[in-house]
């Protein structure tokens, strides 16, 4: 395996994903080529043992077992040399099922379902390949108005420890706009990116995950800076990433009032990401990576929250060993470990440490690729101090033409 020059094309493109909004893997680094259209229909299981612990308030729950079907797409689509708009959405349908009865809500299961919003990237070479605009909206197709079986379903689907495909439905509207400089000095390729997102006035995920005391949350807007590199280490590749996030302020309103709400302001967020691309006959890809990201506590009326702040270290090897012109063996490992945030004990705030293996088959030929796959991943689950071993299972199809 030989790699080219390092490009700062490519590396525009890993720093651009600090600058857009959140993008499926599929489109992360492409920016300007022929049209392409990927589907991937998922289906995705976890199992909790004996349960794991969730509580809400003053309500407690035990959850044990969800699977979710989704349906993510996504297009490229170039418009002339230098344009790029990308495309993307997806399809899901979540399934909570409790260890007893939810006496609050009288029901033993929580469903949700829905088409997500569309998010759309347009993407313009503006100075040859060292100045790149990037232009985001989130279109509110997905589902924003939540009943309570619902809200309480999205409470578990959304957990970052769980990693979900399709984790929620709707943010409502939504817009980013950045710029990204690269650059080559040396051998190595640099960019620069500086954005900044205006986020919809709905954002439950945003206030689930960081642990705010309700998920009625009307987010600020978030200023995104990010540094990367590409270059050489002998006959092996390697890229760096690092970004920050710096949040304005947010609301939300206190649960059970209509008129009282209350304003915080989220913590910066620091992240890196790091892969080393071994150079191997016989090999279209081995990859080393790591990704780390640091979310700092939060502010509640200009007080410091404590138990806010938390840490997520994801690390691995991704792999495809060429066994004919036109088939891959592709396989990953994996290990996570979440400590997640102890301001409550609930699974969307909830830590994970564990491991998983991949594995599946590239099969292309033209403009046409197709990879089924499935995926193992134990470990435990704490949801506040109360452990759950965990178990997921995931199988999938990623169909691709490029034309």
């Amino acid at each position: 395996m030989t790699f080219p020059r390092p490009s700062y094309l490519t590396l525009a493109g890993v720093v651009g994903l600090a600058v857009s909004l959140p993008w499926p893997a599929d489109a992360q680094e492409r920016l300007v080529g022929v049209r392409t259209t990927t589907l991937t229909p998922l289906w995705e299981s976890w199992t909790f043992g004996n349960g794991v612990a969730h509580h809400v308030g003053g309500d407690s729950v035990t959850v044990s077992e969800l699977t979710q079907l989704s349906l993510p797409f996504a297009g490229v689509i170039p418009l002339g040399d230098r344009v790029t708009v990308d495309i993307a959405g997806a399809y899901s349908r979540g399934t909570v099922r409790l260890a007893a009865r939810d006496a609050t809500l009288g029901v033993d299961q929580y469903q949700l379902s829905g088409p997500t919003d569309i998010k759309v990237r347009l993407v313009a070479r503006l100075v040859g390949d060292g100045l790149l605009l990037t232009l985001g909206a989130n279109a509110p197709t997905g589902n924003t108005s939540l009943d309570s079986e619902e809200l309480a379903a999205l409470r578990v689907l959304a957990a970052p420890a769980l990693r979900l495909q399709v984790p929620a439905l709707g943010a409502g509207p939504g817009g980013t706009a950045g710029m990204v400089l690269a650059t080559r000095l040396g051998d190595w390729a640099w960019a620069l990116g500086v954005s900044y997102e205006m986020r919809g006035k709905y954002a439950p995920i945003a206030a689930l995950t960081a642990g705010a005391p309700s998920p009625d949350f009307d987010p600020g807007d978030v200023l995104h800076f990010s540094l990367g590199l590409d270059g050489f280490l002998g006959q092996h590749g390697m890229t760096l990433a690092l970004s920050t996030d710096l949040y304005t302020e947010d609301e939300f309103r206190v649960s059970g009032s209509v008129n009282e709400s209350t304003v915080i302001q989220l913590g910066p967020t620091a992240s890196a990401e790091w892969r080393l691309r071994l150079a191997a006959r016989g090999w279209r890809e081995l990859t080393l990576y790591a990704v780390d990201r640091y979310r700092t506590k939060y502010k509640q009326g200009g007080q410091m929250v404590e138990g806010t702040s938390g840490n997520q270290l994801d690390g691995g090897l991704r792999a495809v060993r060429a066994l004919s012109p036109g088939v891959g063996l592709a396989f990953g490992l994996e290990g996570r470990h979440h400590t997640g945030l102890k301001v409550d004990r609930s699974i969307a705030t909830a830590g994970y440490a564990g491991g998983a293996i991949t594995l599946g088959i590239q099969l292309s030929r033209g403009g046409f690729a197709i990879q089924p796959f499935a995926r193992g991943q134990v470990g435990s689950i704490d949801s506040g101090g109360e452990t759950a071993r965990a178990r997921g299972l995931a199988g999938g199809l990623t169909i691709a033409a490029g034309f």
